[in-house]
């Protein structure tokens, strides 16, 4: 489809389109074919900001997946940087080598087939990370050979779904010599706006107690029933109509 970027393109019956958008990380990670579960964008952000990570960082990641967050780790690093990524899966890693030079950023992932838990990170010799990331069934058995290849002072991520996973990390890293562990659960709440009418209060009306504000629909509804008594006559003065004419008691029951 030769067409520019932010085109409409309607289609054959005339009653529907398309829009033609530039390819980014994020949607990338919504379109992506599902070779493994992923992780999405928001937890794909909270990774990159408190890992730090810029133009020029080297970052070690396993396993490689669908590819999503790799996808995004290489944006933030590029054109500089670099992201090694691992994966156990020799096939998983030949369609993602695929899809990384299909997308441009083959000159920023460098993508091989190993078990880090039994066979470590391999990356050239003098180069360390500055972030390591597993996103592993059993992270702990591999944070030893993370530490191998992380800078002094660099960050680690483990992703787990189960708290069981978390508790049994944390005590490795520990273990390890890391420190300043935390651990953050990332939600996401989408807020809808509506127009929603609110009886406020008149906080300058007293009523007759001269404990309790009245509301603006509260003291509608005794001057028209005021104003009806007038005009009738004023009828009876029956206990129950002194009640609906109380301010007090229509204060109460608009409260």
């Amino acid at each position: 489809m030769k067409c520019q970027y932010g085109t409409k393109v309607q289609s054959k019956d005339g009653k529907s389109f398309v829009m033609v958008l530039r390819p980014t990380a994020e949607l990338w990670t919504l379109a992506l074919p599902h070779r493994t579960q992923i992780i999405y964008n928001v937890d794909i952000s909270t990774i990159i900001f408190r890992l730090e990570l810029c133009p020029g960082k080297v970052v070690v990641e396993s396993g490689t997946g669908s590819g999503s967050l790799t996808t995004s780790l290489a944006r933030a690093v590029a054109p500089t940087g670099r992201v090694y990524t691992f994966d156990f899966h020799q096939l998983r890693v030949e369609q993602a080598r695929t899809e990384f030079k299909k997308h441009r950023l083959d000159e920023v992932v460098v993508a091989n087939q190993a078990d880090a838990c039994l066979d470590g990170f391999k990356i050239p010799p003098g180069t360390l990370a500055d972030a390591v990331i597993l996103d592993l069934p059993n992270p702990w058995e591999a944070v030893g050979n993370a530490a191998a290849v992380l800078k002094d002072r660099g960050g680690i991520c483990t992703f787990s779904p189960c708290i069981e996973q978390v508790q049994k990390t944390c005590q490795t890293l520990r273990d390890q010599g890391f420190t300043n562990l935390s651990t953050v659960e990332v939600l996401l709440r989408v807020w809808e706006r509506q127009h929603v009418s609110v009886d406020v209060p008149r906080y300058d009306i007293v009523d007759v107690s001269g404990s309790r504000a009245l509301g603006p629909h509260a003291l509608t509804r005794i001057r028209n029933k005021k104003r009806g008594r007038e005009e009738g006559g004023g009828g009876g003065g029956g206990k129950e109509e002194e009640e609906e004419d109380d301010p007090a008691a229509e204060a109460r029951q608009s409260a």
